[in-house]
């Protein structure tokens, strides 16, 4: 399975444009839908699901359950920065809720898509949970010092 990542940093403006164009070369199969891959993602409530009109994108709205709630931000950002021609997210500043919204022929490219958006944010909380437990250790040696100093004098 190849993997090809395309960005685009510029549109017919000059205007900077973060696009990320995903295609996936694999055998041919049945591919999950978008609401399928969403529902397998950590994390994830789904709200409502809208089917488009030929030629037009398929919605899904949702929001991040307890304890992701804390990567609407990041996924915010990644919202604006990763996109693909099958697939995109819209977020809600108001609900703090999102929109995919996805061409649902292209199901191997909005899961791939989809695999992207949230493997960033599985990797964000690895790196939270390692900084708090350095920081908690960088903290309990500071105290062991400082205890060690006070016996000294």
């Amino acid at each position: 399975m190849n993997n090809a990542l395309n960005t685009n940093r510029e549109n017919e403006n000059n205007e900077p444009v973060s696009l990320i164009k995903v295609s996936r070369f694999e055998e041919e199969g049945q591919g999950l839908t978008a609401k399928e891959a969403l529902e397998q993602q950590h994390g994830v409530r789904l709200l409502k699901k809208q089917a488009g009109e030929e030629g037009t994108f398929s919605e899904v709205s949702f929001e991040l359950s307890e304890g992701w709630n804390k990567l609407y931000g990041i996924l915010r950002g990644l919202s604006e920065l990763y996109r693909s021609p099958a697939a995109f997210i819209k977020s809600n500043h108001q609900t703090k809720s999102f929109t995919l919204y996805f061409n649902a022929e292209a199901k191997k490219e909005v899961k791939a898509f989809l695999e992207l958006v949230f493997s960033t944010l599985d990797k964000e909380m690895h790196f939270r949970k390692v900084l708090r437990q350095w920081l908690s250790m960088q903290r309990r040696q500071q105290k062991e010092n400082e205890l060690i100093f006070k016996q000294l004098f």
